[in-house]
């Protein structure tokens, strides 16, 4: 049987070409949004999952931490957290807990009216600081969520 064939994994650009205009636009002012904050940041397309990722880079070679991820759907854009129950949300303003997500935490935008950039990026740069933070402690904090 001959080997199978994946084609590579789009780039974000091509991954987005796939969804309607206006949810590109907003796709791409998010994915803006993160760059802007994590400015070291990188995104891989991951098909499986239908999402871009966003990811920071380590000193170990080919090494790379996974921050959060952005989906794109038909009506609405999705900028997740990895370690989003570990932020600060006094407001209740992040999605999932309701959703049996043990730890992604998310919020949904449906026009670039809803993407508050000020308050987007606090959360940016937590989660951030969450993913590089030493696993071991990282833990402590989800044990004391619990």
């Amino acid at each position: 049987m001959p080997p199978l064939f994946l084609p590579p994994d789009p780039t974000p650009d091509e991954f987005l070409l796939h969804f309607p205009p206006d949810m590109r636009i907003l796709a791409n002012e998010v994915r803006a949004l993160v760059k802007q904050h994590l400015p070291a940041s990188f995104e891989a397309v991951k098909r499986g999952w239908g999402l871009i990722g966003f990811y920071l880079p380590t000193l170990g070679k080919g090494k790379s931490i996974y921050v959060g991820f952005i989906i794109p759907h038909s009506d609405s854009v999705t900028l997740g957290f990895q370690h989003g129950i570990l932020l600060d949300d006094p407001l209740h303003r992040l999605l999932g807990k309701g959703e049996n997500l043990k730890r992604v935490r998310y919020f949904s935008f449906r026009s670039l009216d809803d993407l508050q950039h000020d308050d987007v990026a606090a959360w940016i740069k937590q989660a951030a600081e969450l993913a590089l933070m030493p696993a071991a402690l990282r833990s402590q904090l989800y044990r004391a969520n619990s």
